[in-house]
């Protein structure tokens, strides 16, 4: 009876360690298709569809440079008088950057100025209380240039640089008493290699008399330009 229990339970083992001996040798099982890597030829595909379609975005280099160039500006507008009739105005500026964003500029303009409503006081009172008459406009800026931009014009892109500006000079004209001083902004265009588009708004800020009136005025001056970029060679 013992030796039937002893055999009965040899045989048990053996069978147990085949069992185990074919589970440990077992084949991996296979990768489900969804799970397999695409071919390198369908990758390339879907690489070059979306390098077609879509278009990179980010800072992007400037096309035109103004870094130690000269900035010779013509322009003419409109001078809007605070004691003074609103007249008509022309002159010019010449700017050198010394970097893309900083310069320095010399400005001078010409325009007329007279008060409308002289001519019927002078009628009533008997006497001219302004002097009608040429002014004359120069001022030194320093410019700032903070933000370049981009615009679509034409179906094309045109670069732009929007600046600031501030300064002193002088309004030459018998009503004005001392230093004036100015403060704009500015837009240029950059439409080709040499030649730009500009224009300008800015404050000219003096004491100025106008009948029987003295007071610190503001007078707005509106422009608009073209621009002729001359290299220096540094």
């Amino acid at each position: 009876m013992l030796r039937s229990i002893g055999g009965i339970g040899i045989a048990a083992a053996c069978i147990l360690g085949l069992g185990l001996g074919r589970v440990g040798h077992a084949q991996p099982a296979a990768a489900k298709p969804s799970e397999a890597p695409l071919p390198s030829c369908l990758d390339q595909t879907i690489r070059d569809e979306l390098g077609r379609e879509l278009k990179p975005r980010g800072v992007q280099e400037r096309d035109f440079l103004k870094k130690h160039k000269f900035e010779l500006v013509g322009h003419g507008g409109l001078y809007a008088g605070d004691l003074t009739s609103s007249s008509w105005l022309a002159g010019g500026s010449l700017a050198f950057w010394f970097t893309e964003d900083f310069g320095v500029e010399a400005r001078f303009d010409y325009t007329h100025l007279a008060v409308d409503l002289d001519s019927p006081l002078a009628n009533f009172f008997g006497t001219s209380y302004f002097k009608p008459g040429p002014a004359y406009l120069a001022l030194g800026n320093l410019l700032w240039s903070p933000i370049h931009a981009k615009m679509k014009m034409g179906g094309g892109i045109v670069h732009s640089d929007i600046m600031v500006s501030a300064g002193a000079g002088r309004l030459i004209h018998d009503s004005v008493q001392g230093v004036s001083y100015d403060a704009g902004i500015s837009l240029d265009l950059f439409t080709t290699k040499w030649i730009t588009f500009r224009f300008d708004a800015r404050d000219v800020m003096t004491v100025q008399e106008a009948v029987a009136e003295t007071r610190f005025t503001h007078n707005l001056m509106t422009t608009a330009g073209i621009a002729l970029w001359i290299p220096t060679g540094l």
